[in-house]
């Protein structure tokens, strides 16, 4: 490795460990020590911009609409990327004219390709953060567009000077694919899909984790004290949160296939630790308000694939459910209320319209049985369902807010809405 490589290769490992002075020092240093002068000293330029749009992206500063430091009219962040983006390519034609450096013509390629997925992806956490204040998430949707973002730039950079921002990259797209996949699973009620999902995403965050800077600079983990003087970014925050929200998720989702695995006790104690136990708080609204059932009613209808949860064996044989098997109980507190099922399959097919809008609660109430039914929409294919043996009606509020925050709280999309909250 010669000289440059070895400075480049230096710089760009400062910047993914987020030592961004420390990287603007080496410039500094090495612009002093060579006097340097041409196209090097073009690129010399150009990297301390790296660096401060770097140091802006892992703070979220993209959703800010000024960002401080940089002295241009339009200093949006994007703006600053792709200003960055015009500068590299104007210094990849100078290095190829003048033959003289093809490393440097190298690098600013790569650079170019590096800051066009930055831009993609500040448009991709946008689009996440504007979905997040509507009532339904495309996850499908968002799934596709941070593919099609790694099939074209997390792999492309060959040059062993970028290799660890080429790391960090894929890093992060890989999370949130491994994130976005486990909630599509989820939705489907698969198990096993799902914690596979979930377990990729949360190696590829203790990988960047390690990454973010050097072990002598800050000691990892998350005690009362970490980090204090030295925060970690507000992005990886940010996708830590991501992740508690679907773990909590998950956790309620396959209540009854992880409770096979160990006792009700510790069942308790592990959603004590999770961000949302909304096992407890099932629990405590169904013993204070002494309702019948609180449960999670899943849509199997027209699943060709559909076998439960829990692990099954490849080659076991896929029976299409029929009648009211197409509609089984994913969880129920206290009990499961077979005998309510005939009712609640038929508000969900009858009032389908008003659930899909994924904004109503809606209630019914059954003169046969004398028994009230309160449902919302979580997923297209996930009813929440509030069973009663007794009359209830829509004044009393507290079912409302009780049905429509825990349904809120299970879509996560207060969790990409909340991407704007951590800027600053």
């Amino acid at each position: 490795m010669d000289h440059e490589e070895e400075f480049l290769n230096m710089f760009f490992t400062q910047v993914s460990q987020l030592s961004f002075d420390k990287a603007k020092e080496t410039v500094e240093r090495e612009r002093e020590s060579s006097r340097a002068s041409g196209v090097w000293g073009m690129l010399l330029t150009y990297l301390p911009q790296i660096a401060m749009a770097e140091r802006s992206y892992v703070d979220l500063g993209f959703l800010v609409t000024k960002n401080k430091g940089f002295l241009r009219k339009d200093n949006s962040l994007r703006s600053v990327y792709d200003s960055l983006r015009g500068d590299f390519h104007r210094l990849e034609e100078v290095a190829r004219l003048s033959g003289s450096d093809r490393t440097i013509m190298t690098v600013a390629n790569q650079l170019c390709q590096f800051i066009t997925a930055r831009i993609e992806l500040i448009d991709f956490y946008e689009k996440m953060h504007i979905m997040g204040t509507g009532k339904q998430m495309k996850y499908e949707e968002l799934l596709s567009q941070i593919e099609d973002i790694m099939d074209k730039h997390a792999l492309s950079f060959p040059n062993i000077a970028l290799t660890s921002i080429k790391a960090a990259l894929s890093l992060e797209c890989e999370i949130l694919a491994y994130l976005l996949r486990a909630q599509l699973e989820m939705q489907l009620w698969r198990f096993l899909q799902s914690l596979m999902q979930l377990h990729g995403a949360h190696t590829r965050i203790s990988a960047w984790e390690r990454t973010l800077q050097s072990r002598e600079s800050w000691k990892l983990g998350f005690g009362a004290t970490f980090l204090k003087a030295n925060p970690v970014p507000a992005l990886f925050q940010w996708l830590l949160k991501l992740k508690a929200a679907f773990v909590a998720k998950f956790s309620l989702y396959f209540f009854s296939t992880l409770a096979q695995q160990t006792t009700i006790q510790e069942m308790k104690a592990l959603g004590n630790k999770l961000s949302n136990d909304y096992y407890h708080k099932i629990q405590s609204f169904q013993k204070r308000y002494d309702a019948t059932a609180v449960m999670l009613v899943f849509d199997a209808h027209e699943l060709e694939d559909f076998i439960g949860p829990g692990y099954h064996h490849p080659k076991k044989p896929v029976e299409t459910p029929q009648g009211l098997d197409c509609y089984p109980i994913m969880f129920s507190y206290p009990i499961k209320p077979l005998n309510h099922m005939p009712n609640v399959v038929q508000i969900i097919t009858e009032r389908a319209s008003e659930l899909s809008a994924m904004d109503r609660v809606v209630f019914s109430f059954s003169q046969r049985d004398q028994s009230t039914y309160i449902l919302s929409r979580i997923d297209p294919r996930v009813t929440f369902v509030v069973v009663f043996d007794t009359k209830k009606g829509e004044k009393e509020s507290y079912i409302t807010t009780f049905v429509y925050d825990l349904s809120l709280q299970l879509r996560c999309n207060k969790v990409f809405a909340n991407l704007k909250m951590n800027t600053k």
